[in-house]
């Protein structure tokens, strides 16, 4: 089962970006993921939906398979406006 998600005062305290990047389950290429949180920003929704949104994806069969092999790159998943994903 996915993990709760819980705004504490500690993460509370970080960034919206940092917030995103600690609980996104693929860290890779932090760099293009700043930039595509930068380029999102007038259409995302708050931090709560994609918090949100990301612990619905881990439950998929696509974010379960091989290990999480097709977990797609932080970057793609904010370009791609993939908080609205249904299933």
């Amino acid at each position: 089962m996915g993990k709760v998600i819980q705004l504490s005062e500690q993460n509370a305290k970080l960034e919206d970006f940092d917030l995103f990047w600690e609980l996104y389950p693929r860290k890779k290429k932090k760099g293009d993921a700043l930039k595509a949180w930068k380029q999102t920003e007038s259409i995302r929704p708050a931090i709560e939906e994609i918090l949100a949104a990301i612990q619905q994806q881990e439950r998929s069969q696509q974010w379960l398979k091989d290990g999480g092999e097709f977990i797609p790159y932080p970057a793609s998943w904010l370009r791609s406006w993939s908080w609205a994903d249904e299933d």
